[in-house]
């Protein structure tokens, strides 16, 4: 359930998970949704750590330019600090990071390092993971990513699978609540308020539809 912001908070949400399921992409979903689709819109900024990966910037810069929304590149941990500040007029900032195998244990220690130059910050972690793989996977991503104090869940690609129990079992197992789902590629429309009525008439139907 998304819950409205009063006039004087923010909220920040830092989305960390493996390579390629889609926290980019996720990210300027969430932005668009908050910055232009809300009853009320807000104050929307960007901030990317993800300096690996080729295209990772010009990806969130391509969507920001045209959702006109300020984009904060960071590259050391003790940037991050000036970053925010920047967008301190912003109700909602979305981090982006760099995504790593789950055995990869230095990137995701690396993670911590930002998040500890800023730890005086309430940032939530999100979680962002795939749901076309099997719940083994899950719960081995997740047992590497919660050195991170994982706050909730985001799962991708329903649209690229026929089988939900895995995720079913999965957020019953870890007892995390799923924020939000990610249906398909499309900005912002793809992206819908996770609600355990949907995930059940995915896992009944063997596909998600979603409503027009």
């Amino acid at each position: 359930m998304e819950q409205p912001l009063r006039k004087e908070q923010r909220k920040i949400m830092m989305m960390v998970g493996p390579t390629g399921v889609g926290k980019t992409t996720t990210i300027s979903k969430l932005a668009a949704r908050f910055a232009y689709k809300m009853e009320q819109n807000h104050k929307v900024g960007v901030i990317t750590l993800d300096s690996f990966r080729v295209g990772a910037i010009e990806q969130l810069q391509a969507y920001t330019n045209i959702m006109r929304l300020p984009l904060e590149i960071v590259k050391k941990p003790e940037d991050l600090t000036e970053a925010l500040l920047r967008l301190k007029n912003c109700n909602y900032i979305f981090i982006d990071t760099a995504g790593s195998s789950q055995y990869d244990i230095d990137k995701i220690e690396l993670i911590n390092e930002y998040r500890n130059h800023v730890y005086e910050l309430p940032i939530e972690k999100t979680l962002v993971l795939p749901s076309n793989v099997k719940h083994s996977d899950l719960m081995e991503i997740y047992k590497n990513y919660s050195i991170l104090d994982i706050d909730n869940l985001i799962f991708t690609k329903l649209d690229e699978t026929k089988s939900f129990g895995n995720v079913i079992s999965f957020s019953h197992k870890t007892k995390k609540s799923i924020t939000y789902f990610s249906i398909g590629q499309n900005v912002p429309d793809d992206l819908i308020a996770a609600d355990a009525s949907f995930l059940i008439d995915c896992f009944m139907n063997n596909e998600c539809i979603k409503e027009i």
